[in-house]
């Protein structure tokens, strides 16, 4: 950026509460945020408050003040005065990449079939977003839970009964990548056609044109994972799909079936995926170290969410420097790991947990050196250093060095091989 995001946050809260009550004028904005792939509605969110300006990713944040100008006219929040043409560019094409409608058929792989009503797989959220998006996901007032109602110029309309606060709270953690996967279930039904094919040859479920899809267990979860992904596209978090083919009785009698069997407690699922050691030493360092909520999923940290280094990075350098070949192996590694960056992260709070993204230009917490950070805890580990002499060792880290500075900030960027090799062989 040529300018902070915090000066541009100021500017443009209050140029959109100057017009935020004129519906017009909302109803512009979210027309443009639509054509760059913003889901609709969201501008809506922000105007009221619901989405604050400082939790949106870069891109999205670059899309509301480009809206935004180009209706109102004031300069004083021009993207052209905070961001480069390149930052521009980019973010015009960063989101509308990831929101392209979907349209029946749909097919589903890998999927399991229980019986011919009833099957199950494991999806992205952002498919499941996407179908929500393209109005492919309703919400059917006779299977689901009591409808409020609210008035509106065709008069008094059911809306489904969201507790608002639970889905934020849902939200905060899928953007946090602290969410366990959890399980969706929706209901494909229809009266005139076939509404599923099931190829059982190659396990692909699709379900046909014309058929109609309603959510009936998780619409909670659903719209916490459409809020999170308008705050950060990249999102990777994955969900298990249970797909039935009820009628409405049945779909109705499902429904009170899981209410009276598990009213609140949802069941928290591991993921399907086999993977290697490494990948069970980063998930289990995210949920039982200081990391908790650090650790990308996706290619790329987000910044907005405090996000210090990758899921890859990581199991990478875990796998170069320790190669563990056995859960034995891995849970030794993973114990030794939870200490080293317990003290890593507790002797610089600022730097990696309270402020991270104050101190990105001094490239302590840029994502490439966790590849380096785990070779420094295997040269700890070997030469039976002390933890406590961590602190001190960072301290005396130049990261200023003409060699590292090349290293971390090379083009090829952060999922670069050689680059990745590179930084750990500097701290060897």
């Amino acid at each position: 950026m040529k300018k902070g995001r915090e000066l541009l946050e100021i500017r443009l809260k209050e140029v959109i509460d100057e017009f935020k009550h004129k519906k017009k004028r909302i109803e512009n904005v979210n027309k443009e945020l639509v054509n760059y792939g913003v889901p609709s509605g969201t501008f809506n969110e922000i105007s009221r408050g619901d989405i604050s300006l400082n939790s949106l990713d870069l891109d999205l944040l670059c899309l509301i003040s480009l809206s935004v100008h180009n209706e109102t006219k004031d300069l004083s929040i021009s993207p052209y005065e905070y961001f480069t043409e390149k930052e521009i560019s980019s973010s015009k094409n960063y989101i509308s990449e990831e929101n392209e409608n979907l349209d029946l058929p749909v097919e589903l792989k890998d999927v399991i079939l229980i019986d011919l009503e009833n099957y199950i797989t494991k999806v992205k959220m952002s498919f499941l977003v996407q179908l929500f998006h393209s109005q492919l996901i309703t919400y059917d007032y006779e299977t689901q839970r009591s409808a409020k109602y609210k008035r509106s110029k065709d008069g008094v309309v059911p809306v489904p009964n969201v507790n608002k606060k639970s889905v934020e709270d849902i939200s905060q953690h899928m953007i946090k990548e602290t969410y366990l996967a959890d399980m969706i279930t929706l209901n494909v039904y229809s009266n005139e056609i076939e509404s599923l094919y099931y190829d059982s040859k190659n396990k692909i479920l699709t379900i046909n044109e014309g058929a109609t899809i309603s959510i009936l267990d998780g619409f909670h979860r659903l719209q916490a994972g459409v809020r999170a992904f308008s705050v950060n596209p990249n999102l990777e978090l994955e969900m298990i799909l249970s797909i039935r083919s009820y009628d409405l009785d049945t779909a109705k009698k499902y429904f009170g079936q899981i209410n009276t069997i598990n009213v609140v407690k949802p069941e928290r699922i591991k993921e399907l995926k086999s993977e290697k050691h490494s990948d069970i030493v980063v998930r289990d360092l995210q949920m039982k170290s200081d990391l908790k909520g650090k650790i990308a999923s996706s290619s790329k940290i987000s910044e907005i969410a405090g996000q210090l280094t990758t899921f890859d990075v990581l199991s990478y350098a875990i796998d170069e420097v320790f190669g563990p070949t056995t859960k034995l192996e891995a849970m030794e590694v993973l114990n030794y790991l939870v200490d080293f960056f317990n003290y890593l992260v507790g002797s610089f709070v600022d730097e990696f947990l309270e402020n991270p993204n104050y101190h990105r230009s001094q490239l302590i917490n840029h994502p490439l050196m966790f590849a380096g950070y785990v070779q420094i805890a295997k040269n700890f580990k070997e030469q039976q250093k002390s933890l406590g002499e961590l602190k001190s060792f960072v301290q005396a880290i130049d990261f200023t060095n003409d060699k590292l500075v090349k290293i971390l900030q090379d083009r090829r960027g952060i999922n670069n091989q050689r680059n990745r090799n590179k930084t750990i062989d500097y701290f060897k």
